[in-house]
């Protein structure tokens, strides 16, 4: 009885992780408000794996997930950049479109799910990556600038055009048709899979890495472009992908 309480007590981690770092946010301490949005993330990730290989997946946890990662995933980050960058009335237009496109893949993903139609990879970027990219963006700006970095993103400079064009290309790519991976398989061989190995071993250990964590928004911006990539291929060839 107990061990099927798992999965949603990672989902209630998901939530606390979102409401802390709302109340982070809300004091301006962004940056740990952005590494408990990366916690989140994990949470969220357990949850489903948890479910599935106990066999206790259900419409319940389903739609429990679907509440909280709108909470944690679309407010939250939604928040953060209109506090930080966005303060104005189109900003807060800005963020609610984030939100708003957000709220929908997660809709979409729950039809899909209902419909028996998962597959290999993601139809959209998933809600908790760009969630992690848009926050992580916020706090890459802020260790760019106590680093001394010369990348123009301080404050008054290039950093709320760019915030505004990342939400903007966050909100569309989760909307879009196209198509993301999933977590690698380790029992996987083949060439691309462990590249994808490689791929999420080397950021799981820049995270932990004092001095890496500033690389982690170029990292998943990386896993965005790959979505893209993929997606212009498959526009040259007549392959056929199991979406989820």
């Amino acid at each position: 009885m107990y061990r099927s309480m798992l999965p949603n007590l990672c989902t209630v981690g998901n939530l606390f992780c979102g409401f802390l770092a709302l109340r982070y946010t809300m004091d301006g301490s962004v940056v740990p408000a952005a590494w408990l949005l990366v916690l989140g993330a994990v949470f969220d990730k357990m949850d489903g794996k948890l479910a599935r290989a106990m066999g206790r997946a259900s419409q319940f946890g389903i739609e429990f997930d679907s509440i909280v990662d709108v909470c944690t995933f679309g407010v939250v980050p939604a928040v953060m950049i209109y506090r930080t960058y966005l303060t104005s009335p189109w900003g807060l237009g800005l963020a609610f479109l984030y939100l708003l496109a957000g709220a929908f893949r997660l809709a979409r993903f729950n039809t899909i799910s209902l419909a028996g139609e998962k597959g290999d990879y993601y139809l959209g970027l998933p809600i908790p990556v760009a969630a992690v990219c848009l926050t992580q963006y916020v706090a890459f700006t802020r260790f760019a600038s106590d680093h001394a970095w010369n990348l123009g993103l301080e404050s008054g400079r290039a950093a709320v055009p760019a915030a505004a064009v990342l939400v903007l290309f966050l909100a569309f790519l989760m909307v879009s048709r196209v198509d993301y991976d999933s977590m690698p398989d380790f029992r996987a061989k083949g060439l691309g899979d462990r590249l994808k190995q490689a791929y999420f071993v080397v950021g799981a250990v820049i995270v932990m890495l004092p001095q890496g964590q500033g690389l982690l928004f170029p990292m998943v911006f990386v896993y965005l472009l790959s979505g893209l990539c993929r997606w212009v291929i498959s526009l040259f060839s007549d392959e056929v992908t199991q979406q989820a």
